[in-house]
């Protein structure tokens, strides 16, 4: 019973951090920096499920935290869901091929899924909303640069939770196991 303690606990932290970041992200930010757009923080924990869970707990997580996500935004469930598992799929499979742990890898990392989320997210915008997103370019191309950005406090602050809570996570490289 103890072993699920720490999980328990983990799960709680995190969950709690992603409120706090997604509040500072669409409320506090613009208090700060006016209509200058916010880095997505929630999308770096999304990829820290994908590096540091195994596949079957991070969809499970992924999707909570859309959950989590959907009141703080006007961006559909469906849609936030749809994306999710389509970034999900597309760096699993970059993982099993190129991986190494650490915060230099998280943060290359959270560059290719900040670009990544901006081209699905049109796409599935153009394919599900009778109403497709707007291009905004600079404001897609300065999410794009902050994103990233706030990558290695993220990857900090979460790596430290797991060490706290003694959370096992996933140091292995995809490219240098054998099934």
């Amino acid at each position: 019973m103890s072993s699920n303690r720490p999980n328990f606990l983990n799960y709680i932290l995190i969950f709690f951090s992603i409120v706090l970041l997604v509040g500072l992200q669409t409320t506090f930010w613009f208090q700060m920096f006016g209509n200058l757009p916010a880095p997505m923080l929630w999308l770096n924990i999304i990829l820290y499920f994908i590096l540091y869970r195994r596949p079957p707990e991070a969809i499970i997580s992924i999707y909570v935290l859309g959950l989590f996500l959907n009141p703080f935004t006007a961006m559909p469930l469906g849609i936030i869901w749809t994306m999710s598992l389509i970034l999900f799929m597309g760096m699993l499979f970059i993982k099993k091929r190129i991986f190494w742990p650490g915060s230099r890898y998280f943060f290359v990392a959270s560059a290719g899924m900040t670009l990544a989320y901006h081209l699905v997210y049109l796409l599935v915008s153009m394919w599900l909303d009778p109403i497709s997103a707007p291009v905004h370019f600079f404001h897609r191309v300065a999410e794009i640069i902050f994103t990233p950005l706030t990558a290695i406090p993220i990857y900090s602050l979460l790596t430290a939770i797991d060490k706290r809570t003694h959370k096992e996570t996933l140091p292995e490289s995809g490219s240098l196991q054998h099934e």
